[in-house]
């Protein structure tokens, strides 16, 4: 029988549709024996590039400000920490097979990079759950799950599929027993539905810092701004499936004979942050919208479901505490163009970049006056976009009443051949913000479309979330930040590592083509990837 998860063989159980596409953790008090606490499964005997494994004793990953461990009494940063990563990448390499450490395939690649740079293992084995006595460990789920995400496997059930093939086996670690799964998506879902998600969100966090120290994000900022963009986000929704967190509305259906009825639509809606950059994109932080039941624990005086601003604005808190100065400003559309999430940007110490739509608040009616009769204040051909563009400016508007600031309004004209006009309207405040230019400003605005075009679109389409993996609050939103974790890491190897160009028309292209290479890769691992060998276990 042919591997019908990679070839669409007839077994009924794997086939499906082929693919397309800084808060630092706690040091150990003490040695630790990782296989036994954590309870990896590894087979019997690695190859024997790794058989000195066992000997190895690795430099423990510590703090900046805990005391050194070499005993000299010092801080860590003043004594040993430039040594101890390069002493434990060449102790690290030597425990790793020829086969992974000197392949050119993509899917050895992304492996290596993500260990190397990130150390992604031991941020996985870190991560827990509130089942007792597993017989299966958390690790080889999650790690299951983060090349799920990786490789578009499209259900939990496609998964128990692929967890009784021999090479997919070898890519989680485990000893190839053909015919005989790895673990049950029961017990899948049983991960994801007690899942700490705490853990998951300092990995995040953890890969965007070490990303930052690597300059990732250094080079093709907007003005010398790093932007992120907010916005609101729904996956799915059901006229049938819900769970007790469920958002519920009224729609109104049209039946076959033609009347018209409302019945009620259950859906999940979360507000996603996304760092914008011309080279990578990558996601910070998702917030869920809350329904009235799960808001009652911490808000009993407002009846009813949340709205996205309230999340939103929930969201930013989070974000602040987490990345503090490393967000400069706030990009959103016209819901947050208002006075009070303004103020939040404000006392954050965050500029920001709002679309404007209605005519008739403020502080758009403001600029509209002083525009009225006026020529464009710039005229400009953009020879990259084959554009013209008019723009239109009124600084230091101060009429929104919720506001206590001044505001940047402009408008900005664009006119293409043989294509409509499009007119961008939009405000800008805080001071550093306010002192880029409008053609920035107008970039950084239009990137907002960023989050739509990588993420929300990319996501649905060719990461499976048009799918419920597991229709529980605690496992959706375990699933979407194991995805994240998988897409930040992702795009990184790609556009970083890989260096490959974007492109703007398709920004998904190259890396539906790199997943394509990496999922035909998996059949020519020649043996179990020593995941032990990869996790520091001093």
């Amino acid at each position: 029988m042919p591997n019908c998860w990679r070839c669409g063989a007839s077994n009924p159980a794997a086939s499906r549709p082929s693919r397309g596409e800084a808060a630092n953790l706690k040091p150990p008090s003490g040695p630790c024996d990782l296989q036994a606490t954590v309870g990896l499964t590894f087979p019997d005997s690695l190859p024997s590039a790794g058989s000195s494994a066992a000997g190895l004793t690795l430099p423990p990953r510590l703090g900046r400000n805990h005391a050194c461990p070499c005993g000299s009494g010092n801080k860590y940063k003043r004594c040993c920490w430039e040594r101890d990563p390069g002493m434990r990448r060449q102790l690290g390499s030597a425990a790793i097979p020829g086969w992974l450490l000197n392949s050119r395939g993509k899917l050895q690649q992304f492996e290596k990079y993500a260990w190397k740079v990130f150390a992604v293992p031991e941020l996985l084995v870190t991560l827990q759950d509130k089942r007792r006595a597993p017989a299966v460990p958390t690790f080889d789920v999650v790690n299951s799950l983060l090349h799920t995400a990786l490789l578009r496997i499209p259900s939990l059930n496609a998964l128990e599929g692929d967890l009784q093939e021999s090479d997919f086996q070898r890519l989680i670690g485990r000893t190839p027993t053909p015919a005989v799964k790895a673990f049950s998506a029961d017990v899948v879902a049983n991960v994801l539905d007690k899942l700490h998600l705490g853990g998951v969100r300092r990995a995040i966090q953890q890969v965007i810092d070490k990303a930052e120290r690597n300059k990732a994000f250094r080079e093709g900022s907007y003005g010398a701004l790093r932007c992120v963009a907010i916005d609101g986000w729904e996956p799915f929704a059901s006229y049938n499936r819900h769970c007790p967190h469920c958002l519920v509305r009224q729609v109104k259906v049209k039946r076959a004979h033609g009347e018209t009825i409302e019945i009620e639509q259950y859906y999940h809606r979360y507000v996603v942050a996304m760092l914008l950059g011309p080279v990578v994109d990558v996601v910070l932080a998702i917030e869920p919208v809350l329904n009235e039941e799960a808001r009652r624990d911490s808000d009993s005086q407002h009846p009813g479901h949340e709205g996205e601003l309230t999340a939103a604005r929930r969201l930013l808190a989070s974000l602040h505490k987490t990345y503090g100065g490393f967000i400069d400003a706030i990009v959103g559309d016209a819901l947050y163009a208002n006075g009070p999430w303004m103020t939040q940007l404000d006392r954050y110490g965050y500029g920001g970049f709002l679309v404007l739509k209605q005519e008739n608040h403020e502080p758009f009616k403001e600029a509209l006056a002083l525009w009225q009769g006026q020529p464009a204040c710039e005229t400009y051909d953009d020879p990259d976009s084959q554009e013209q563009i008019e723009f239109w400016e009124a600084d230091d508007i101060d009429t929104l009443a919720t506001y206590k600031g001044k505001l940047r309004v402009v408008r900005a004209v664009l006119a293409k051949p043989d294509k409509a006009l499009t007119t961008w309207c939009f405000v800008i405040l805080g001071q550093r913000a306010r002192r880029v230019s409008r053609r920035t400003a107008l970039k950084i605005t239009r990137a907002r479309w960023h989050i739509e075009d990588t993420a929300f679109h990319q996501w649905v389409r060719y990461w499976n979330f048009g799918h419920v993996f597991r229709h529980t609050a605690n496992a959706l939103l375990a699933v979407l930040l194991l995805w994240t974790l998988a897409f930040n890491l992702l795009q990184l190897f790609v556009y970083r590592r890989l260096k490959r160009p974007r492109r703007p028309k398709d920004p998904t292209a190259t890396i539906r083509h790199i997943v394509e290479v990496m999922l035909r890769e998996v059949a020519t691992l020649p043996a179990p990837i020593p995941w032990a060998a990869l996790l520091d276990t001093s």
